[in-house]
Order: C-alpha cells, then structure tokens, then sequence
C-alpha cells in the first residue's frame, strides 16, 4: 500500500494516534502509520505528547488518494454523543 498515499492526520499523541487507528479501523479504511513506535523502548523519555514535541517525532496516518476525503470525514467526525449515559438515576 505504498502507491498513492497521501497523509490525512499528524499528532503529537499517543492515545488520539490510537482513537484514530480504531475510527478507521472501524470503517476499514486501510491506512499506514510512521512514527508510531513506543519512545519509552528506544530512549530514556516518556512516551507522552510533550516528549514527541520535544524530539519532534510525530505519528503520520496516510491513507490512499481516493480514500483521503472519507478517511478525514471519519477522523473528524466528534462521536462523543456516544458516551451519554441515558439511565436514570
């Protein structure tokens, strides 16, 4: 899948790399990450958003050409409706 990629979304953090992996993973978009190699393993840092700042080691999601305008719908789709609680109390 190395034709045609174009990047759809860079972060800095850990956990929203991994919230985006599961919105396009649910919506089976096949996509490629860079950077997102756990930082504790290889150095003597955090693997935390402000030690990838710091050494200026993003995590990069490519998707296909033709896949770009969904996989970004997706990405910024706010699905936070989800998480209401609606039983009463």
């Amino acid at each position: 899948m190395e034709e045609n990629l174009k990047e759809v979304y860079v972060t800095y953090d850990p956990m929203e790399a991994s919230l985006i992996q599961a919105k396009l993973d649910d919506e089976e978009i096949e996509y490629n990450v860079k950077g997102n190699s756990n930082l504790t393993m290889t150095m003597d840092t955090f693997n935390a958003q402000i030690s990838r700042m710091a050494l200026k080691q993003p995590i990069k999601f490519f998707v296909k050409e033709e896949d770009y305008d969904k996989a970004k719908a997706v990405i910024e789709k706010d699905n936070s409706d989800m998480l209401q609680d609606d039983l009463e109390y």
